[in-house]
Formats: C-alpha cells, structure tokens, sequence
C-alpha cells in the first residue's frame, strides 16, 4: 500500500474506535469501585474472624498446656 492509502485506513481505524468509545455502554467505573469496596469490606471482616479464631485456639492451647503441667508437676501423685 502506498502511504496516502494507509494514512487513510489508520485515520479511519481511529475515527472508528473514538465513535465506539463514545458509547453509553462503557466501563461503569462507579459499579466497579462499589464491587470493590465491598470486596475490601467482606476481607475486613473475614479478618476480623480469622483473628478472634486465632485469639481463641491461642488461649484453648495456653490452658491445655497449663493444665498439663499442674499434672505434671502435681506432688500428691
């Protein structure tokens, strides 16, 4: 092709795609950056689970390990 040829194409190739992004039916940024949020939201509280979770197994292991070493270390036996 000669370059007035492929000038044209590319010029009509843009004029094409800046009509297609002037749609309504775009990217809805707004329901993304809810979505997202929501997303962050629900990780919060599955944190906030994981760490009551956690603070409860913690304190269960620190009093088998306690009542373990009163037997142990238990002189009436």
């Amino acid at each position: 092709m000669n370059k007035l040829t492929l000038s044209a194409l590319v010029l009509m190739m843009t004029l094409g795609l800046a009509a297609c992004s002037q749609e309504d039916e775009g990217a809805d940024f707004e329901k993304a950056a809810d979505n997202a949020g929501d997303m962050m939201e629900d990780a919060g509280e599955s944190m906030d689970e994981a760490i009551d979770d956690t603070g409860d197994a913690m304190e269960e292991a620190g009093d088998s390990m306690e009542e373990s070493y009163e037997e142990a270390t238990d002189d009436s036996k």
